[in-house]
């Protein structure tokens, strides 16, 4: 049994949790804003676009990487909210 508990599995909710610290640290580094700050704004721009906040925290985070972005309606949310942010 102790052999099981240094197995580790990704859950899909750490990798969400994950994405969502991940988002917040894009937050914090480009608004120079506090952590409490930073899920909030993820958390109102959820609920203004009508997305999960898990969404589009994998969105901004891919956003930020210059990566494919997910799920097209986080991608508009995060566009709207924070494209201005990452145009060159």
């Amino acid at each position: 049994m102790a052999a099981l508990h240094g197995h580790t599995t990704t859950h899909p909710r750490s990798t969400r949790t994950r994405a969502l610290d991940t988002a917040e640290g894009v937050l914090i580094g480009i608004r120079r804003i506090g952590t409490a700050d930073a899920f909030d704004e993820l958390v109102s721009a959820a609920r203004r676009h009508g997305v999960s906040v898990f969404a589009l925290a994998e969105t901004l985070v891919a956003l930020a990487s210059g990566n494919e972005l997910p799920d097209p309606a986080a991608a508009r949310a995060a566009r709207t909210e924070w494209g201005a942010l990452f145009s060159p």
